[in-house]
């Protein structure tokens, strides 16, 4: 009983923030009506949340956002994002994470197209945040291949290059997800700025190893917990609750 009170308000507050978030990155400039989509995987019920396909991002509503459960559709006005394989692929590598946002965002994007990983020593955001951002080789848009080698980058990094198409991007949160992006696109914003500037002036190799080291907040830090969080999750849906390994 309690179940069939709770769950409507959970998938309207899912729907919402979709909506919300994909209209913020309209009004940023960072999709547009062909490209980009978000996405919500409720992992009690293994349904999942996604924009629709072809949809411009200011004139979506709660509507049509599809909701996907094994593999079918089963609500949403218009038809599910071409690219929900990315996302499930994303999600399915990173049980710590409920949300993805895969988006073209000029600056990442640009690096997408030239097949290049994106690794800057001139910014401590960059540094602390990302160390580094993959580029993964170019896969078909529409199929499983365009997350080829997704499983082994994102275990390690939230925020990936696909090559000659755009990123994605993974968070506990969709919150997460996108400001991860937002936070990446401005800071290579800035670095080309700061080339026409002059020469950039880079952090020292010694002072960036302490910073990776170091520093509570570093991606090396970070992602030495989500590692070993991940494995105790991965085992309890291999095991279950209830068994013990001795």
């Amino acid at each position: 009983m309690k179940r069939s009170l709770i769950c409507p308000i959970k998938i309207t507050e899912f729907k919402k923030e979709i909506v919300y978030y994909a209209k913020l990155l309209d009004e940023k400039g960072l999709v547009n009506t062909l490209e980009g989509n978000l996405s919500i995987l409720d992992r009690e019920t293994g349904k999942m949340y996604i924009t629709p396909s072809g949809t411009r991002k200011r004139f979506l509503n709660e509507d049509k956002i599809a909701v996907v459960k094994d593999k079918e559709q089963i609500e949403g006005t218009v038809k599910k994002s071409s690219e929900i394989l990315l996302h499930e692929a994303a999600l399915k590598a990173r049980p710590d994470c409920n949300a993805a946002a895969h988006i073209h965002a000029p600056y990442l994007t640009a690096y997408a197209y030239c097949g290049k990983d994106i690794k800057l020593k001139c910014s401590t955001t960059f540094s602390l945040v990302f160390e580094e951002i993959p580029c993964l080789p170019y896969g078909m848009p529409g199929t499983i291949h365009i997350a080829d080698g997704i499983e082994d980058a994102i275990k390690d990094h939230d925020l990936i290059l696909l090559g000659n198409h755009g990123c994605i991007a993974v968070g506990k949160t969709l919150e997460d997800a996108v400001k991860i992006i937002e936070a990446a696109e401005e800071v290579l914003k800035i670095y080309h700025l700061t080339k026409e500037i002059g020469p950039v002036r880079n952090i020292s190799d010694s002072d960036l190893e302490e910073l990776y080291n170091n520093h509570p907040e570093s991606r090396r830090n970070r992602y030495g917990k989500i590692r070993r969080r991940n494995k105790i999750m991965q085992a309890a849906l291999m095991y279950g609750p209830n068994d013990n390994k001795s």
